[in-house]
């Protein structure tokens, strides 16, 4: 009998580990065959995506509190090249795309240029790839414009449409020091985010001052004004909370928990900027240095504050549904 019971630990314990190398290898292939790292350019969707990445840096560095003088010039001119590449080779399965970055490169030339700064080749670039997708101009749907707090305050409650569509990712903040029970509120606001199996494998850190601001240093997404973040929070889930077959699911139980929290801390008049978590595993590993366990894998890191009076935010246009959705 005894040994009967150790052939069937064992063979428990062995199905556990296959099906969790099954699902590591499967996702393995999926990220090698379909990952925007691999064959950029010679997929229409992955260079889209990998363009508007590109296309938020020239925004973000606009929205800033006090941009530097003649800032991205380099990364300009490097968008640009891309953008007349995509021309190239996907500008008729898709024009509408390039309306976008162009938009928001059109915008950045008119600040530059107002601050006193040249960018005479910049501008002879845009003006080139304008003329050849035949856009006789392109609308402003990129770039950065100016919101009030008292706007965001005013409809960030009216209801869940209001709430979303106030919201914006905000890189400056007021002095003003935040509220712990707005803190504690917004936690408990979020703490209703559905779970798989009501496991609520996720956690919270709230870092301040230069703790915070050396938390978003080690994310390293933020150059130019990691300073504005004495607040965040970063939210983990915990991997003890899930089974070998679930290696995703931490990632989502986090990613609702996140998106919850940062609506929440919207909705009680907060500013708040996510900051992605996306890292290489010997970059994950230095975390413990902030007193994270290592069965814990970072989800994403939240920078809030107190509203300034008025303040710049990138547009991030959005898709239109009819892209991203299919009705079955």
């Amino acid at each position: 009998m005894k040994i009967k019971k150790v052939l069937r630990e064992f063979v428990k314990g062995c199905s556990v580990y296959f099906d969790f190398i099954k699902e590591v290898l499967y996702f393995w292939n999926q990220t090698r065959k379909y990952n925007a790292s691999t064959n950029t350019f010679k997929d229409r969707e992955k260079t889209e995506y990998v363009l508007l990445r590109l296309n938020h840096t020239i925004e973000k560095g606009m929205s800033m509190r006090n941009p530097r003088k003649g800032f991205g010039q380099e990364k300009v001119d490097g968008l640009l090249d891309k953008l007349d590449r995509y021309y190239i080779s996907f500008f008729t399965e898709n024009p509408n795309f390039l309306k976008y970055p162009l938009s928001t490169i059109k915008q950045y030339i008119e600040y530059t240029k107002d601050h006193g700064v040249d960018i005479q080749h910049i501008e002879c670039k845009y003006n080139e790839l304008l003329s050849k997708t035949g856009f006789a101009e392109v609308e402003r749907n990129g770039g950065i414009h100016k919101v009030f707090k008292e706007d965001i305050l005013t409809k960030c409650n009216i209801d869940f449409e209001s709430l979303l569509f106030s919201r914006h990712s905000i890189r400056y903040f007021s002095k003003e020091k935040v509220d712990k029970e707005l803190i504690d509120k917004a936690l408990e606001l979020a703490q209703r985010t559905p779970s798989a199996c009501n496991r609520q494998g996720w956690k919270t850190y709230v870092f301040e001052g230069e703790n915070s601001i050396n938390l978003v240093k080690w994310q390293n997404g933020a150059r130019g004004f990691e300073n504005e973040m004495r607040n965040t929070i970063l939210v983990t889930a915990n991997l003890k909370a899930f089974l070998s077959y679930e290696v995703h699911q931490a990632y989502i139980d986090g990613g609702l928990y996140a998106m919850n929290l940062i609506n929440a801390l919207h909705s009680l008049g907060l500013g708040t900027m996510p900051l992605s978590c996306g890292f290489k595993c010997s970059k994950l590993k230095t975390l413990t240095v902030f007193g994270i366990p290592k069965n814990e894998v970072p989800i994403l890191i939240i920078g809030f504050g107190n509203l300034e009076d008025s303040f710049n935010i990138a547009d991030s246009s959005r898709k239109n549904i009819s892209i991203t959705n299919k009705f079955m």
